[in-house]
């Protein structure tokens, strides 16, 4: 007997429901089946001032109601709950808006689920709704963004994002300034969370290494590369000078890296270290 007790209470406990800090009201009686779609039981719990676009009631006065229409629910961390009226607009525009921005970032992107809430009740608009989103928005899948209201007055909105990008990873373990090629990276469909730096959804077209050592199975982004230098130390380059109209080029060493229009030193074949600039790959001007 007590044994079936003990399973009845835990599949009991484990199937409770939870309260959450926020929900959306659009009649102003609100019933246990606002708060939980499938309650077994539907009866009502409040009345909300008919002027009121946002209500806060403690949230023991929800969980006492459930009680005495013998339910139970859970209200950990939850204080208040707060009963916002759901807004008349249209959030598909943003949405679009919101889509556009992630995919110029991430033509790879597969998009699941794009949902907006506000912060607070938003009133009608009659102008066009334009989000206003800040320049690193597109490295986070949750976050908060703004419109302006017909009174010129700034309305937050969160967004959350579910969808997978595929990203380039490390096939194998990296060394510092190794060149990045399809032999030491791989896509790999990721969840799109959040991101320190852009990620790396394809191999840049400019000849790429990495900055670091890296481990096998890491997550590339921007921050991890570097562009080639057009000259690279300990190889060979062409000298040019240039005198008179006249072009005379000869064979040295690069002793230092460059980028284009870097000084740098090279050795000629007699042992002597000049300056040269950089003005193309594997290709200096004597100084």
């Amino acid at each position: 007997m007590y044994k079936l007790l003990l399973i009845f209470i835990s599949f009991f406990t484990l199937n409770a429901y939870e309260l959450a800090e926020n929900y959306f009201f659009e009649n102003t009686t609100v019933y246990s089946t606002d708060l939980f779609e499938d309650s077994p039981k539907k009866f009502e719990l409040l009345k909300i001032p008919e002027d009121k676009t946002l209500y806060r009631v403690d949230s023991n006065v929800i969980v006492k109601s459930f009680e005495l229409n013998g339910m139970t629910i859970t209200s950990e961390n939850v204080r208040f709950v707060n009963f916002t009226k759901k807004s008349p607009i249209d959030f598909t525009p943003l949405k679009t808006q919101l889509e556009t921005l992630l995919r110029h970032h991430y033509p790879s992107i597969t998009l699941k689920e794009i949902t907006i809430t506000p912060r607070g009740y938003l009133p009608p608009m009659t102008k066009t709704l334009k989000g206003i989103f800040e320049d690193r928005l597109y490295l986070h899948s949750v976050g908060t963004f703004y419109v302006i209201d017909d009174s010129g007055l700034r309305r937050y909105l969160d967004y959350s994002v579910r969808a997978t990008i595929n990203i380039l990873h490390t096939s194998q373990k990296i060394l510092r300034r190794e060149r990045l090629s399809g032999f030491n990276t791989l896509l790999k469909p990721t969840p799109f969370t959040r991101f320190k730096d852009k990620p790396l959804s394809a191999i840049p077209d400019q000849p790429s290494r990495f900055r670091s050592n890296l481990r096998a199975s890491q997550l590339l982004t921007s921050r991890n590369i570097e562009t080639m230098p057009l000259v690279l130390k300990n190889e060979k380059v062409i000298v040019e000078i240039k005198s008179d109209g006249v072009i005379v080029e000869f064979g040295a060493t690069a002793t230092q890296e460059g980028s284009l229009y870097d000084i740098i030193t090279i050795q000629k074949s007699d042992g002597k270290r000049v300056k040269s600039k950089v003005i193309g790959e594997n290709r200096v001007e004597l100084q």
